[in-house]
């Protein structure tokens, strides 16, 4: 299941990211100090990360992060076809089956980050927050959210997925 929702999550974010014009990129994200541009270009550093987690078995984002790019929009669409050509050449299992969920993970919080940046209503699709939310929700205790994800928002168990998923992840729901 985790390589159909990676594959999910793919198709989500690219449809995020061609909706962005340049402007779009100076826009502010639910991420304090971070705009639009900025979170596009540490998608590209995480999407290294998982091409070496595919190559090595280790997962480490590029340091120092990017900081400047002329066009991060082509640079992550470059790099997510690199991500998938290195999934088409992976031998391990192991590797893929962890790639796969991380990529879906981030992919798709990500994008919803920029997306929110370029329209305050912008909503993930419901089955792929549903399925995100399912596939992180058991792996992401209190000891596992370290730097890169914040303590979980309290919402009413009957929010839509979208909201469930964002606000697990430490992030504020918008209506």
């Amino acid at each position: 299941m985790s390589t159909e929702l990676f594959g999910r999550a793919t198709d989500y974010a690219q449809g995020v990211l061609s909706e962005l014009t340049h402007d779009d990129l100076r826009r502010p994200t639910p991420c304090e100090g971070w705009d639009a541009g900025r979170v596009i270009l540490h998608l590209a550093d995480v999407i290294d990360a998982l091409i070496g987690l595919l190559e090595t078995g280790r997962l480490a984002v590029p340091q120092p992060p990017r900081t400047n790019d002329l066009d991060p929009v082509a640079l992550v669409t470059e790099r997510l076809a690199q991500l998938t050509h290195a999934f088409s050449i992976a031998a391990d299992a192991t590797r893929v089956e962890n790639a796969t969920i991380a990529g879906a993970v981030e992919l798709t919080t990500h994008c919803w980050d920029i997306g929110l940046a370029r329209h305050p209503a912008h909503r993930i699709p419901e089955s792929l927050a549903a399925d995100v939310l399912a596939l992180v929700s058991p792996a992401l205790d209190a000891s596992a959210r370290g730097e890169n994800f914040a303590a979980p928002i309290d919402i009413p168990g009957n929010s839509s997925a979208n909201d469930r998923l964002v606000a697990f992840l430490g992030r504020v729901p918008r209506h």
